[in-house]
């Protein structure tokens, strides 16, 4: 369910593209929803999840590697999840962790942990080898293979808690501090009581307001604005390949149909027991198959022809040359004037 809800809040943020203004936005969201997956998250034994994630690197390395791979022009000549891998070792470069529930597993030479004075991350893991990355225009691809590597790399994180522990003694065990070792971290599957759809959840990602602490909501989805363009296209839409009713609109429609009907499982679409349990759960498998028909269909979004002819911009485009030459007489001009007012001992 953690994965599955990262995977819809990054998918409805990076599927309007108009709303991402700059590289640092877009670095910011992603680490932000991250840092919420991985506190909905525990180590791998004891199930303490992370206290403290070192974002401000994070945020830095992903502007980094955008602006790397701006520079590249050949296609599947640069791994990006390699890159933006660095910045998921960045966020765990002094993690801290919960210091509860306590460890399980005694320090060494102990019998028992009494308290969690601490939990360290000493080894940020290793981000695993990307073999090649195939040019895509999918979010959801871009997604899922990022989360995949990034399950791969909970696994090779480590680190320590700072214990009080109970040592072996006569006539009674003594506390002292002791040292408890832990290797792994983990996101588990499994469905979250109490989400629900509609305005309560809606995913405020694009919307100017503070996400930071909305990530854990079940976001969802709208209906998008259909484009303004004048009647001329709209007359012969069909013909241009700008017609309003396409395979991508017929396949949201359908979603929101059943999202809002709860589906024809009897899943409710509020997430409560008694509305045909897992409903959340069931609806993000719904909006993340949704998209996966998308790509199937072919359907070439973002940067298809029909999207760089709505409006007219070559009317609105200025012509530079035309400013500049004006500009230039104008100076010329008033160097001009000022030459003729100016006193004869400048002569």
């Amino acid at each position: 369910m953690s994965w599955k809800l990262f995977k819809v809040n990054m998918l409805l943020y990076m599927n309007n593209p108009l709303g991402i203004v700059t590289p640092v936005q877009f670095a910011t969201k992603l680490a932000q929803e991250y840092d919420s997956c991985m506190r909905r998250g525990g180590q791998l034994i004891g199930k303490e999840s992370v206290l403290a994630g070192n974002l401000p690197l994070m945020i830095s390395l992903l502007g980094v590697a955008q602006a790397k791979a701006i520079t590249k022009t050949q296609p599947a000549k640069h791994d990006f999840l390699a890159d933006v891998g660095k910045a998921v070792e960045g966020y765990w470069t002094g993690a801290t962790l919960q210091p509860f529930p306590i460890y399980p597993i005694p320090a060494p030479g102990s019998i028992q942990n009494l308290i969690l004075n601490s939990g360290l991350v000493t080894n940020p893991g290793k981000w695993p080898k990307v073999p090649f990355e195939i040019p895509t225009k999918s979010c959801l691809t871009f997604i899922e293979s990022f989360v995949m590597f990034a399950k791969i790399h909970l696994f090779t994180l480590q680190g320590m808690f700072m214990t009080t522990s109970l040592y072996p003694s006569a006539p009674a065990p003594i506390p002292a501090p002791g040292v408890a070792n832990w290797v792994g971290y983990t996101i588990p599957d499994i469905p979250m009581f109490g989400l629900k759809f509609g305005t309560e959840g809606g995913d405020l990602s694009n919307s100017g307001i503070d996400i930071s602490n909305s990530t854990n909501r079940t976001p969802s989805v709208k209906k998008k604005p259909q484009p303004i363009v004048n009647a001329d296209i709209l007359s012969n839409g069909d013909a241009d390949g700008l017609s309003r009713k396409n395979k991508e609109d017929e396949i949201d429609e359908k979603l929101i149909a059943e999202l809002g009907s709860g589906g024809s499982d009897g899943s409710g679409g509020n997430g409560s027991l008694g509305n045909g349990g897992f409903g959340d759960d069931s609806n993000l498998d719904k909006i993340l198959d949704a998209e996966r028909q998308k790509d199937l269909a072919g359907i070439d979004r973002f940067y298809s022809a029909a999207i760089q002819a709505i409006g007219d911009f070559k009317n609105l485009k200025p012509d530079a040359d035309a400013q500049f030459r004006k500009s230039l007489g104008d100076l010329q001009k008033e160097l001009q004037d000022e030459k003729d007012n100016c006193c004869v001992d400048c002569d």
